[in-house]
């Protein structure tokens, strides 16, 4: 709150300023990032405050913003309340995830003809404070699921060049590893389709209750576009496969509404015709299936194909897969006038009133956080907020809702009288 002061001016008009928003918390995906670990022991990230406006209109600066950069593939949660607040899957997309208060405004902005000097300015408001989990989760185009041993790592570097350890025993792979598969035109110098390949971990029993590493292998398979399971023919494949949709339906039970097909792998280790008996057994699943061995080559070029071939379209995938974002609008909520004939003892958001007082509690209507924003100058600024109210129905309302003259009125922590400005023109 300010008045301009000049030699000659006695009674300068008002030249308050306005303060300047405060600083958010962005998340912003960059490349050259590859994990989250960089973030570990850093608990809390604070923007900066705006400035304080100033008189002869002088506004106050904004808050540094505060970038935190993480890889492509970051999700971001509330942790209160689980929603997803951001999905960083492109290079340089940004996300506010706490944002900044707002400036309050100078007194300047309250001049009017019959309000020629307001003693009054507006308050600034509160950031967002938020505890958020993030979650970094891999995205490929297809992702080889299976249990330990089953030879994801050996179709991967058979379908693509990546280089995956392989040995024979379980858990060779102990984290994602990419690789990326080309369709060449036909003489084979011209790259027309490529797709990117996901070994995904092996799943164990249970993983969907996060034993083992289980959690961590699973939140990667959710950005897949098509599902891969592999499985060992030399082992019980029916139940492999039973057991492997029962933990990705237990995770995520949309995951078994992407698109798979079944890999069954070793086929050299066994006589054809129980191949084939396999592959028949395994079609009460309702998914395609390619026997292959990725040993010696056999049907690697049907599967290739098949995938380029099952790949839906990108963006129609991402449309229909996108996580539900929280909104960063603001929504004001509907008004609620209520009435307390006998006021409640002491409880959260009651204010103890007399027995023989007439209480109306206004709630929402985004009445509570206006008037918050006047508290430093409530006696000045009432007839200001009495128009606002009576513009926005506030008085309409508690007219209809049957208040009276003399009845008190709680916005918040604030207790009004009530007055009824049409009863004096009857």
């Amino acid at each position: 709150m300010s008045f301009h002061r000049a030699k000659y001016m006695e009674k300068g008009g008002p030249d308050g300023g306005h303060g300047g928003r405060g600083g958010s918390i962005i998340l912003r995906a960059i490349e050259g990032v590859e994990s989250l670990e960089r973030l570990l022991g850093r608990r809390k990230f604070k923007g900066s405050n705006g400035a304080y406006g100033e008189g002869r209109l002088r506004q106050g600066s904004d808050g540094e913003d505060i970038y935190i950069d993480v890889p492509v593939g970051t999700t971001a949660f509330d942790e209160d309340s689980g929603k997803v607040i951001a999905d960083l899957v492109r290079v340089g997309q940004e996300k506010v995830v706490a944002r900044g208060g707002y400036g309050g405004r100078g007194n300047s902005t309250f001049a009017s003809s019959t309000r020629q000097a307001p003693r009054f300015a507006e308050l600034g408001t509160l950031g967002q404070k938020r505890r958020v989990r993030l979650e970094l989760r891999l995205i490929a185009d297809v992702g080889l699921v299976g249990y330990p041993n089953a030879g994801k790592s050996s179709l991967l570097a058979a379908l693509s060049r990546a280089n995956p350890a392989i040995a024979e025993y379980p858990f060779t792979t102990l984290s994602p590893i990419l690789g990326v598969v080309d369709r060449r035109d036909e003489h084979g110098t011209q790259i027309e389709e490529r797709f990117t390949l996901a070994d995904i971990p092996g799943i164990i029993e249970g993983a969907s209750l996060g034993k083992g590493l289980g959690l961590e292998f699973l939140r990667h398979i959710s950005r897949t576009r098509v599902l891969v399971y592999v499985l060992d023919v030399t082992r019980n494949p029916v139940e492999e496969l039973r057991a492997l949709q029962a933990e990705l339906r237990a995770y995520d039970p949309t995951l078994l509404e992407n698109i798979a097909l079944v890999a069954l792998n070793k086929v050299e280790l066994v006589e054809e015709d129980l191949g084939v008996m396999v592959e028949d057994e395994l079609a009460e699943f309702g998914l395609p299936v390619l026997r292959v061995s990725a040993r010696e080559g056999n049907g690697l070029d049907m599967l290739r194909e098949t995938l380029f071939q099952m790949m839906p379209d990108r963006e129609l995938w991402a449309q229909q897969n996108a996580l539900e974002i929280e909104s960063d609008e603001v929504r004001e909520e509907g008004l609620t006038v209520t009435f307390r004939e006998d006021a409640p003892a002491r409880g959260v958001g009651i204010v103890t009133t007399g027995e023989n007082e007439r209480v109306w509690e206004i709630q929402g209507g985004g009445f509570e956080e206006r008037i918050s924003r006047f508290s430093r100058y409530m006696e000045d600024a009432a007839e200001y907020l009495g128009g606002v109210f009576k513009r926005q129905g506030l008085y309409n309302a508690l007219r209809r809702a049957g208040a009276r003259e003399g009845d008190t009125v709680e916005i918040g922590n604030f207790r009004f009288e009530y007055f009824d400005d049409e009863a004096d023109k009857h």
